[in-house]
């Protein structure tokens, strides 16, 4: 879909037609879910925060200022929406391990529908802090330029660009010592 008939979608459900944010919600929907799943590492979770991104991106469509990118827009109530919940997983991880006195251990049953699953990849990206998971699947993921990314997060061209660069390197860092530790248990017969 062109920028031009998202603009004209979303025009027509802020006059009031309701029933053209359907074609809003078709156009982003696997986009925001795989990068919800991203995000957050678990599915379900993914799935519950993909529709509220949409339900608060109906809800507050009349704080979309036009001539600015709607996905971006998008995306950012996304990043906002993942941050919400992984600090309140977080919160509950920590009651968990209050009251059962055991690390709860996060796993992942199943990779999200047309994303190729990596485990160690996944769990480096899940070690990385929400901005830089949230810029690394961007830009890598989704494709999206710099300058839109600098967008959705409301920072700089060049900070966006430095933060890039330093989560690329630490994820590099992290799957090499990982090949290493595995190599080392290979060889240690």
């Amino acid at each position: 879909m062109e920028p031009a008939e998202v603009e004209q979608l979303v025009r027509a459900v802020k006059a009031g037609n309701r029933k053209q944010y359907g074609p809003l919600v078709q156009q982003y929907q696997q986009r925001i879910y795989r990068y919800c799943f991203h995000m957050l590492g678990q599915l379900q979770e993914a799935e519950d925060v993909t529709q509220d991104v949409f339900v608060k991106g109906l809800e507050r469509l009349g704080q979309y200022r036009e001539n600015t990118s709607y996905e971006a827009w998008l995306y950012r109530i996304a990043y906002h929406e993942c941050l919400n919940k992984l600090k309140r997983m977080q919160t509950y991880s920590r009651l968990l391990r209050i009251f059962s006195r055991t690390v709860p251990v996060m796993h992942i049953d199943q990779a999200a529908g047309g994303v190729e699953y990596n485990a160690e990849l996944c769990e480096a990206l899940l070690r990385l802090r929400p901005v830089d998971r949230h810029i690394i699947l961007q830009r890598i993921v989704e494709e999206r330029p710099f300058e839109e990314i600098a967008q959705q997060l409301d920072m700089s061209y060049a900070a966006v660009r430095k933060r890039y660069e330093r989560a690329k390197n630490q994820l590099k860092r992290d799957l090499i010592q990982k090949e290493e530790a595995a190599d080392e248990r290979r060889f240690s017969y």
